[in-house]
């Protein structure tokens, strides 16, 4: 049986007073008394981790993690969270409220009342409450960075505090600001390595640093490991911590042989299939990433020789159109996906940004002269006048159109920004890419692309 105990007020009084009139005789204080949250089992970071098998775990029983704080979210650039990591791995912890704890805090966390889980992918103790699950134990305890390269980086690597070096932000992003301050909206800017291995850095638009322009230089970098989904990115702690007044990368391929397209193509329509080692191809990019009108891993370029070629990366990529772009085509096959010739399977470590070109002039032709030449004009820039829309109110799937000689299809996908547009029901001027789907297509790559007469 429990028995429930009142103190006497009376007492208590006489208790204060004798305790302050102690304080008043010694000036060497006594230590305030230990957190009462409990203890319970110990835990290491790990053996929490090992705890998930699928479904979330909520923790009703006395349970502890010792853990030193490796991110907080005084910075801006993580809300309500905070990273924390021992010896044996890291975790991110989410606040129910934001502050509190700190990066260097050495912490008790009492994990009763919280839930151990995963959201898109990403492992997390999900409704820590501050005041009732953390037991701070020191300050400025510090916590050295895994020296460790962007190929290594893992799923396994979440919540860690690593160090990069030798890295810098591709070309076409850098002077940028890491994120977008004035509307308060996250960015994602990348990361490469010298061998043009990449990584997401992701900035919210809440940062300290989200104005300030992403540098230019190699170097080195801090951060945390992230996952979202099946994409691994990085949170910079501290602007501080980015260290890049080195020169870039070299580029890869001077040394190799320039192949123009318009070669590559010959070859293949005389059944040569696979590319020369050593060779390279450079040229601008064509399609509009922004609009999206094309699957996420596809880029269309052309080059100097006015032939053009679709360039299907291993992933998605993130070259904007009119980036000049050099790609190592060593021993890569090329191939046709429902006859639109293509360079298939190209890793993204083989795309170089070279900078900011001018977009090649469209070539004017006809509807039927693009038609009756599709081998020459796939994949490039073409230009028609006196184009009228049938077949459909918008954009979305196929729709037709038709100047003096002909018809054909324009094709767009369900994803594209502008599928749910309205077509236009006067005459106008249509430019776009000439492709292919079994039969000659279109492309356009926005609105823009569309012109009154």
């Amino acid at each position: 049986m429990i028995k429930l105990f009142k103190k006497n007020p009376l007492i208590l009084l006489l208790g204060l007073v004798m305790v302050m009139m102690h304080a008043c005789i010694h000036d060497d204080f006594e230590e305030p008394p230990l957190s009462e949250i409990p203890v319970g089992t110990v835990l290491t970071v790990s053996e929490l981790l090992d705890l998930f098998q699928g479904d979330p775990v909520v923790f009703t029983d006395d349970y502890s993690v010792f853990a030193t704080v490796t991110m907080d979210d005084k910075s801006g650039n993580i809300y309500r969270s905070a990273f924390v990591a021992d010896h044996t791995g890291a975790v991110n912890l989410r606040l129910q409220a934001p502050g509190g704890i700190y990066q260097g805090d050495s912490v008790r966390i009492y994990l009763k009342g919280t839930t151990l889980g995963m959201y898109q992918q990403m492992m997390q103790l999900d409704n820590v409450n501050v005041d009732r699950n953390i037991v701070k134990i020191a300050t400025n305890v510090a916590v050295e960075p895994g020296v460790i390269t962007i190929p290594e980086i893992t799923s396994a690597h979440q919540a860690h505090l690593i160090r990069l070096e030798d890295v810098q932000f591709v070309a076409n992003e850098v002077g940028l600001p890491f994120a977008d301050s004035e509307n308060l909206l996250s960015m994602n800017r990348l990361l490469e390595d010298c061998s043009g291995n990449r990584i997401v850095v992701r900035t919210s638009g809440y940062a300290n640093f989200a104005d300030i322009p992403v540098p230019e230089g190699r170097g080195s970098l801090i951060a945390i490991v992230a996952q979202y989904g099946g994409t691994l990115q990085l949170y910079i702690r501290s602007i501080n911590e980015l260290s890049m007044d080195d020169e870039r990368c070299p580029v890869p391929g001077d040394d190799y042989d320039l192949i123009t397209i318009k070669e590559l193509r010959e070859n293949y329509l005389d059944g040569v299939t696979s590319i020369p080692p050593n060779t390279r191809i450079e040229g601008v990019v064509i399609s509009d990433r922004e609009h999206s009108n094309h699957p996420s891993q596809n880029l269309f370029m052309m080059d100097d020789s006015g032939q053009g070629i679709v360039i299907r990366f291993a992933g998605s990529h993130n070259f904007e159109m009119g980036t000049l772009l050099r790609v190592i085509v060593s021993n890569m096959v090329v191939s046709e996906f429902n006859g639109l010739m293509q360079i298939d399977n190209t890793p993204i470590g083989n795309a170089w940004d070279l900078g900011t070109s001018e977009l090649p002039e469209p070539r004017v032709a006809t509807i039927q002269e693009i038609k009756d030449n599709i081998t020459t004009y796939q994949s490039t820039l073409v230009r028609i006048h006196g184009v009228t829309f049938s077949g459909g109110s918008t954009f979305a799937g196929s729709i037709n159109i038709t100047d003096a000689t002909g018809s054909m299809p324009v094709f767009t996908h369900a994803w594209a920004s502008f599928a749910n547009s309205q077509v236009p029901t006067q005459t106008v001027t249509l430019t776009g890419i000439a492709s292919i789907h079994f039969d000659p297509q279109l492309m356009i790559r926005s609105l823009n692309d569309i012109v009154e007469e």
